[in-house]
């Protein structure tokens, strides 16, 4: 293999980390929405999980254990309390590095959410595939989860900011500040979340079809 090669190589290698973001209050579910049991009697955070375990990474693509945010078992808690998506995954990047002794052990992470059990394993690989190219965030149109985010000094330093009140706590704002290649949007019911009761009774209804 020439120097180019071996360089493309190293630039398209990505060690990644799956998360599930499984944190928040579960305000308009009126319960923790994680522990919702599906028709087959498995969890929305057992399926996540699951899932992310599951998926076979693309060439050039290397997972570590799935992480999942949240104060649960086996979690990892939010630093900042109310801070959305973006304060699980300033906890999960702050853990990281202390993991690592200040390294960053991950190039990316692979980002879903708790409350979105008809994703698939296709859709999570297709962002794979992308992320591993470029070094912006990627999603699909306009839904800003699933998502691969690369975990770059610049990623933790919003993080930081958006956790001290500094700087906008949301998924678009944080895309807008990396930068994001938005795919295409997969046909199928894979984007439905339960956020609310009646979310969740239509998820159920789709697994009974």
């Amino acid at each position: 293999m020439d120097a180019n090669a071996q360089t493309a190589s190293r630039n398209t290698h990505r060690n990644v980390c799956p998360v599930v973001l499984a944190g928040g209050l579960s305000s308009r579910m009126g319960r923790d929405k994680a522990l919702l049991e599906l028709p087959d009697g498995e969890t929305l955070l057992s399926r996540a999980q699951t899932l992310l375990e599951g998926v076979k990474p693309p060439a050039g693509v290397c997972f570590a254990p799935v992480l999942i945010s949240g104060d649960r078992a086996n979690g990892i808690p939010d630093r900042v309390p109310r801070a959305g998506p973006l304060g699980g995954l300033h906890a999960i990047a702050h853990r990281l590095r202390e993991l690592s002794k200040g390294e960053q052990p991950c190039d990316a992470l692979l980002v879903i959410p708790v409350d979105m059990p008809l994703l698939g394993a296709g859709e999570l690989q297709t962002l794979c595939a992308t992320g591993r190219g470029v070094e912006q965030a990627v999603c699909f149109g306009d839904y800003y989860l699933p998502a691969w985010l690369p975990l770059t000094d610049r990623t933790v330093r919003y993080l930081d900011a958006a956790a001290a009140g500094e700087a906008i706590g949301s998924m678009r704002a944080l895309y807008g500040y990396l930068g994001c290649r938005q795919l295409p949007v997969p046909v199928g019911d894979w984007h439905l979340n339960a956020n609310r009761p009646e979310d969740f009774a239509r998820i159920v209804a789709v697994f009974d079809r």
